[in-house]
């Protein structure tokens, strides 16, 4: 398809424009409860009716749609249930908004990935963070232990803390 230059400009324009405008278009169908006068009871029945399907793949869009069924007092399942397959809001989303709505974030502010310290996402799912410290276990033959033992209390220390000090050092040489 070959298209002009202004055919060509147009159509960056209207995609920039789509981009930017997204947002405020929806906060602006929320705030005027552009649903009603379309006969429908509920911006959550709307957005099923009219939006089942669409991406919502900005986080600030995900934010404004599911805080506007809470407002509703749609529960989660029912939140999950409007927005249908498809829709870029998994119920792990739902949940995360959910709480940040509860805490007084507002929607503009909110995002639908999980801030739990335990929780670090990849590639736009959660993946629990790595555990706690790991030990090395050495074994040696009980007297050669005993004088380590000997060594580090004539140094004041203890076998661990003189071992953990070796390891760290012979690694970073490496």
């Amino acid at each position: 398809m070959a298209v002009s230059v202004k055919q060509a400009e147009q159509m960056w324009s209207d995609l920039h424009g789509l981009f930017v405008n997204a947002e405020a278009k929806i906060v602006e169908i929320i705030e005027a409860k552009a649903w009603e006068p379309l006969g429908y009871d509920s911006f959550a029945e709307a957005w099923q009716a009219r939006m089942t399907g669409v991406r919502l793949s900005s986080e600030e869009l995900r934010a404004h749609v599911v805080y506007a069924m809470f407002d509703e007092g749609l529960s989660e399942s029912d939140v999950n249930e409007a927005l249908g397959v498809g829709s870029g809001i998994g119920p792990a989303s739902v949940k995360t908004l959910k709480q940040q709505r509860g805490s007084g974030v507002p929607p503009n502010l909110a995002t639908p990935r999980s801030r739990r310290p335990d929780v670090t996402t990849v590639r736009e799912h959660d993946r629990k963070k790595p555990g706690p410290p790991q030990t090395i276990h050495v074994q040696f033959p009980a007297d050669e232990y005993e004088k380590f033992k000997e060594t580090a209390a004539r140094l004041g220390r203890t076998v661990d803390q003189i071992a953990h000090d070796a390891i760290k050092e012979a690694f970073e040489g490496l």
